[in-house]
């Protein structure tokens, strides 16, 4: 007879720690919002922001949560094939071209708002900022330079350089 309340103390026990477990990891789940990937879209390839990295998406939720800006909703460009890439003039190697998906242009329409990003994105990690008048380029590419902030037309000054 002890032995059967032992057994059941046992099976108390396991299923008490089985319902805290799920419980976590549901209120894990839940604290991550899932990304519209069709957002980071190139133009002529439905679907092709699957592309994207997954740190890189990461960062941009930490950046979201800094800034408090709808940074999902303010994607000028993200995933881009070759094509695309050519027809925006971006450069050859640029890390948006499928597949390496490793940059998005964000909507910046005041000089504030591209500010508030600038100085965010560095606290957030990213370590190449290009800035615009109206949008800013961020990628997390490591096969490039690091620790660099560019303006446009390429080779200009940017307007805010958070690694001065």
């Amino acid at each position: 007879m002890v032995e059967k309340d032992r057994t059941h103390i046992w099976l108390g026990i396991g299923a008490a720690s089985i319902v805290i477990i799920g419980a976590i990891t549901l209120s894990r789940l839940k604290s991550k919002p899932k990304v519209d990937l069709t957002k980071f879209d190139s133009p002529d390839i439905q679907g092709s922001g699957r592309c994207m990295d997954k740190e890189f998406i990461k960062m941009l939720q930490k950046l979201a949560k800094v800034t408090k800006l709808p940074i999902f909703e303010m994607i000028n460009s993200g995933a881009r094939s070759s094509y695309w890439n050519a027809k925006v003039g971006g450069v050859s190697n640029s890390s948006h071209k499928i597949p390496k998906c490793q940059a998005a242009d964000i909507k910046a329409p005041t000089k504030a708002i591209r500010n508030k990003i600038v100085v965010a994105a560095k606290l957030v990690g990213f370590k190449r900022i290009g800035v615009g008048r109206t949008f800013v380029h961020l990628d997390n590419d490591s096969s490039k330079k690091q620790y660099v902030a560019w303006g446009y037309p390429s080779g200009t000054k940017p307007p805010i350089n958070p690694f001065v």
